[in-house]
């Protein structure tokens, strides 16, 4: 395959899609050896490109050299547990055992807190970022900040709050309230961003890498009807961003996404640009959790939206124009990867999340392009 990189700026971890229905274990840079997953139709690998590089890539079937794991999905479930307490004074289930699930669908006694499930949902990560969302009612997505690249989500959560900012390793650094959190998914009800409601939910591990983790999500019988949303969230190595793919059916409200705004936030909406596919929206400004500042991010086609985005006083969001939707988010702290050495992709100050947002959708505008053989 030939590969090229449009445009005049480095790419230190460039998502290439080799499209082939080959079997491979590896991709072959100069040399060097990329591990490989097959996503549908392509293999994907993350790699290092050059300015308006253009190179080859070639197929192996020998096994990259062991790295460590950049992405990763967690379902942990609590089996063999008893209620104690009132479930409306701080109750919860303790006693039993934390075990990892490719699939979990929350009972019908399910409540916010009650500890069935580790840090109360499914949880994606990459080596930038972890995000979880939430398996009840709110159904929508919260920000983790992690210290280090190695994944967390693995040994937390289990029966206690051990990950409430700060830890050695980061913490639960963001504030989503009743609002969508980070890019969540929800619906206009009443004038306002809403999360889901209701339902009976289930998550699922679709992959945890070595180079996409994916998770799916099914939100059904919305408010004890026959309404549903389905979503599927993806992560790539050394990337930020979540991929959302999302269908609602049988609602009579409309689906939104949108970003949790705090008291102090600056909001940040993209200029028109000619010829741009990909616009933002942003909000940056300090926690409730501690002083540090933290920008937030949906990227989206204007196209697939009613108009611009619109700020209810607890969520700035964005109304699709049909029950489907494609976009990203994305969550940045200014204390990302801090114990990495030498890390040169932090966002420390409003300046510089600004800047990475015009950066970030320049790159989806203008995707490394790939030629086949």
């Amino acid at each position: 395959f030939t590969v090229h990189n449009p445009l005049p700026v480095a790419r230190p971890d460039a998502v290439i899609d080799l499209p082939t229905a080959a079997a491979a274990r590896s991709a072959v840079i100069g040399g060097e050896l990329y591990p490989v997953q097959r996503i549908g139709d392509r293999l994907r690998l993350v790699a290092p490109v050059a300015a308006n590089a253009t190179f080859k890539v070639a197929l192996s079937d020998k096994a990259p050299p062991p790295e460590p794991k950049r992405v990763q999905v967690t379902l942990n479930v609590q089996e063999g547990g008893t209620l104690k307490g009132d479930p409306d004074n701080g109750g919860a289930i303790s006693g039993g055992t934390f075990h990892l699930h490719d699939s979990f669908t929350a009972p019908k006694d399910h409540f916010i807190h009650d500890g069935l499930i580790a840090f109360e949902g499914i949880g994606w990560e990459s080596d930038r970022a972890g995000y979880r969302l939430y398996l009840d009612k709110r159904n929508v997505t919260d920000l983790f900040g992690k210290f280090g690249p190695d994944p967390v989500f693995p040994y937390i959560g289990r029966g206690f709050d051990d990950y409430q900012y700060p830890r050695g390793w980061g913490g639960d650094i963001y504030k989503v309230g009743d609002a969508l959190g980070v890019g969540g998914l929800g619906f206009l009800r009443g004038g306002k961003a809403t999360q889901t409601g209701p339902n009976v939910i289930t998550g699922k591990v679709l992959t945890t890498g070595p180079v996409t983790a994916e998770v799916e999500v099914d939100a059904d019988r919305i408010g004890g009807g026959a309404g549903s949303l389905h979503a599927t969230y993806a992560i790539t190595a050394g990337s930020a961003l979540t991929e959302v793919r999302a269908e609602a059916k049988a609602m009579d409200a409309p689906l939104l996404t949108g970003l949790t705004v705090h008291p102090g936030d600056a909001r940040i909406l993209s200029a028109p640009e000619a010829g741009a596919a990909w616009a933002y929206i942003g909000v940056w400004g300090p926690q409730e959790h501690g002083p540090d500042d933290i920008g937030t991010a949906v990227f989206y086609r204007p196209d697939a939206v009613t108009g611009a985005a619109v700020d209810d006083g607890q969520t700035l969001y964005l109304q699709f124009r049909a029950p489907r939707a494609h976009y990203y988010f994305a969550g940045r702290w200014v204390q990302e990867n801090k114990d990495i050495a030498g890390y040169t992709g932090a966002v420390r100050d409003e300046a510089g999340f600004r800047a990475w947002l015009e950066a970030t959708r320049l790159r989806l505008d203008h995707p490394v392009a790939v030629k086949t053989p």
